[in-house]
């Protein structure tokens, strides 16, 4: 009768248990949508709810709704599946409409109670029961705690990014700790085989199989990556592969041969699983530097096709909302004149300047899920700080109030310098075009953290100008400097030694920097000529490259060296990387394909919604102080296709803002910068603005 009942009435029940476990995911999503800004615990209350049903279905078996508790653990499923997407932030692939809500936290995970109860969830149906054998319940926790902390690493570095470029050299301490792990493992699972056979009548206990398991696991990984990067570490993790598949083989010799073989290879086989589920784990979350430009790179291009398919989400008007809360310091002091920045996916850029007493509001914010960040002329750029996360949820109408911030103090600037400067054979060399002339040409290299730096030139006035001592110009060009010695040359040529250098690490911005600190630093020590002045030097950059001289000038400012640097020059320079990423979305900028990188590096860098730490670094704008940076000149060629003439208008009226000395020269029929091989007298007028304006800030007191 029974049996009867419940063929009758199964799928009525079912219902019942999928519509019980579909109310709680709905209160967990209602009560996430009534609070202002918990985008970053969407995930753990999904997980919750997940929980919540699995703890229910118990309850319903007592009651002999056994098909509604099977409904009910298959909507907690569903809840901690959608929990795990979205701490993932694997959202980010599907249409805009749906990564709104599937992926709010844009790939913060809010913080480590929010990782734990992600966990908890994951392996709730473990402890259940709902995993067969308690070895699998512990290989489920392992892979849960695995993660969680991985995660929490990984989250940890996204306020820093760009990180360096990945190296086998960087890489090494992790494979060392997987060898040391797999080592480990593979010992402890040989002394419990040992201790078995002893105390347990030669079976295998479930602690000596756990360690078996992962011992494998960790030396395949480290196999893998070992010999893809041609470590020399790579053979010894042969040694415990061979002792974990060894002892697996020793375990199951009471059941022949091919039972045996066929029990180990369905064994590899689910290691190999878990080894590409951590894999995809790494791929989805890590912050290495390469890791993240290719998961950039494919969200941008899902983004172009959803757009492309269902229409550009960017062309919709939301109703807009506010921000507020206080910049502080980490000691608790109150930031006054530091930035708060907000993005959206196109570069549209949101700021407000915080009081005197470190309070701020930002209004005008279109509704939805944003990264905020502060930097201040002293201190460094900062997330959103406290158990919130990092995420701040902005409401049509309403005000996210307590978006707080703690921003570290910028770093003392550091003038060592090294003994490992070469100077090459001086040459002179003839200047042809609307100006002539000879200067004397040497190259020089360096070294600095272990690299070899050279391509660096050293452009001397001609030995008719006198011995000097002369005013020293450092460029930093956006490619080779022996390419830019149509630039270098004439200035030499009027009286200035110029150093030019193209940065060499490329990717790696903080080893850059480092670079040209050490490069300043030997200028101002007259190092590099005896003819030039370290008193009184300049900066100087061009295109992309200006955001080198902007951050050198900055890290200098306030320093016993910064009375050296007297004067900067910028070049069709790079003042706001959000309006630039908005003018290369809109179509304003042209990027010629001889410089295809630029274009790659834009969709590699990712959204300024999602990784907004890079994009307010390369910003000046956002940290501009009276004294953070020296006199200025800016100049634009209002045809460059690259570089929107725009961008030096932004500069001229934060400069204008922060009381910084400058001046602002537009050309509006050139393309290009002191150009003087062709006969445009535009490019002598800049060419000789240029010296006039060295001249008169180097010269005074």
């Amino acid at each position: 009768m029974d049996e009867r009942i419940d063929g009758r009435w199964g799928w009525a029940r079912w219902l019942i248990g999928g519509a019980l476990g579909l109310a709680l995911l709905a209160g967990g999503l209602a009560l996430w949508r009534l609070a202002s800004d918990a985008a970053a615990f969407f995930a753990p209350i999904l997980a919750a709810c997940g929980i919540g049903c699995h703890a229910l279905a118990p309850r319903l078996d007592a009651q002999s709704w056994a098909v509604a508790a099977r409904a009910l653990r298959v909507a907690g499923g569903g809840a901690i599946g959608l929990a795990v997407v979205a701490a993932l932030s694997l959202g980010a692939l599907l249409p805009p409409p749906v990564a709104e809500w599937v992926s709010p936290a844009l790939g913060r995970f809010g913080g480590p109670l929010a990782l734990g109860l992600v966990a908890l969830a994951a392996a709730f149906p473990a402890a259940r029961g709902r995993v067969e054998g308690r070895g699998g319940a512990l290989d489920l926790a392992t892979l849960c705690g695995v993660g969680a902390a991985w995660v929490w690493a990984q989250t940890a570095r996204q306020i820093s990014f760009p990180t360096p470029p990945t190296t086998t050299e960087t890489l090494l301490p992790r494979l060392q700790l997987l060898l040391g792990l797999a080592s480990a493992l593979g010992l402890g699972a040989l002394v419990l085989a040992v201790l078995g056979r002893r105390c347990n009548g030669g079976r295998q206990g479930w602690p000596g199989a756990w360690c078996l398991r992962w011992g494998v696991v960790a030396a395949m990984l480290g196999l893998v990556i070992g010999l893809a990067l041609r470590a020399a570490i790579a053979p010894w993790f042969a040694l415990p592969l061979a002792l974990g598949l060894g002892l697996a083989l020793v375990g199951q010799r009471g059941r022949g041969p091919r039972a045996a073989l066929l029990t180990v290879g369905c064994g590899v086989g689910w290691l190999v699983l878990v080894t590409l589920a951590l894999a995809l784990l790494y791929g989805a979350t890590s912050e290495d530097l390469e890791v993240v430009f290719l998961r950039n790179t494919v969200e941008g291009r899902a983004l172009d096709f959803w757009r492309g398919a269902f229409g550009d989400e960017r062309t919709i008007t939301r109703p807009s909302g506010a921000l507020a809360g206080t910049v502080r310091d980490t000691a608790g002091r109150p930031i006054g004149g530091a930035s708060v920045v907000v993005a959206d996916a196109n570069g549209r850029a949101f700021s407000a300047t915080s009081a005197p007493d470190g309070r701020y509001a930002l209004a005008g914010v279109p509704r939805g899920n944003y990264l905020p960040l502060a930097v201040g002329p002293d201190h460094r750029q900062g997330g959103r700080a406290g158990l919130a996360g990092r995420v701040a949820t902005v409401r049509a109408g309403r005000t996210a109030g307590s978006v707080d911030f703690r921003l570290a103090p910028r770093p003392a600037y550091d003038p060592a310098t090294n003994d490992t400067l070469q100077l090459g054979a001086q040459t002179e060399l003839v200047i042809e075009g609307l100006a002539t002339g000879t200067t004397l040409r040497r190259p020089f290299t360096f070294a600095n953290r272990g690299k070899t730096l050279d391509g660096g030139l050293i452009h001397e006035p001609p030995t008719d100008l006198g011995s000097g001592p002369f005013p020293i110009l450092l460029i930093i060009y956006p490619g080779e400097a022996a390419s830019w010695e149509g630039v270098s040359a004439p200035l030499a040529a009027r009286g200035f030694v110029v150093v030019s250098y193209f940065p060499r690490r490329l990717l790696d911005l903080d080893g850059d920097m480092d670079d040209l600190r050490l490069l300043l630093n030997l200028t101002a020590a007259e190092r590099l000529s005896a003819r030039g002045d370290g008193g009184r030097v300049a900066l100087a950059g061009g295109s992309v490259s200006t955001v080198y001289t902007y951050l050198l000038a900055r890290d200098l400012a306030g320093s016993p060296r910064a009375p050296r640097v007297r004067a900067a020059v910028q070049y069709g320079g790079l003042f706001d990387l959000y309006a630039f990423r908005r003018s290369w979305e809109e179509g304003d900028v042209i990027i010629d394909p001889g410089i295809s990188q630029l274009e790659y590096l834009l969709v590699a860098f990712g959204r300024p919604d999602t990784r907004p730490e890079f994009y307010l670094r390369l910003s000046p704008r956002y940290a501009l102080g009276p004294a953070s940076l020296p006199p200025t000149l800016l100049v634009h060629a209002e045809q460059d296709i690259i570089v929107p003439p725009a961008q030096s208008r932004l500069a001229a009226d934060g400069l204008a803002r922060a009381a910084i000395p400058h001046r602002l020269l537009l050309y509006p029929e050139l393309e290009h910068y002191l150009d003087i091989g062709k006969r445009d007298p535009a490019q002598l007028d800049m060419l000789e603005q240029t010296v006039a304006f060295l001249r008169e800030w180097s010269e005074r007191r």
